[in-house]
């Protein structure tokens, strides 16, 4: 099922880079100058917006809560949700 799918993507790109050969070089550089531009747009966008990521806290199962220092009991998970404080 997924050979017709794949035979179908790669008929477009290979459509896209003889539609690309037909150009001037000039022009090409310039189309593959452009796409490096958007691309590190993205990426530069994606890096902005991690730095706000905050990791959510790792809870302990309940037979973890004894033995395990790198977890938050579940307990206390829903009393700092309740007091509206994030970790």
């Amino acid at each position: 099922m997924i050979g017709p799918v794949v035979r179908t993507d790669a008929m477009a790109l290979r459509g896209i880079g003889y539609g690309l050969s037909l150009l001037p070089l000039g022009v090409r550089l310039v189309f593959l100058a452009g796409a490096l531009l958007v691309a590190m747009a993205g990426c530069t966008a994606a890096w902005i917006d991690q730095q706000s990521y905050v990791p959510s806290p790792n809870v302990c199962r309940a037979d973890e809560v004894g033995y395990r220092a790198d977890c938050v009991p579940p307990q206390e998970l829903a009393r700092t949700q309740q007091a509206g404080v994030l970790r």
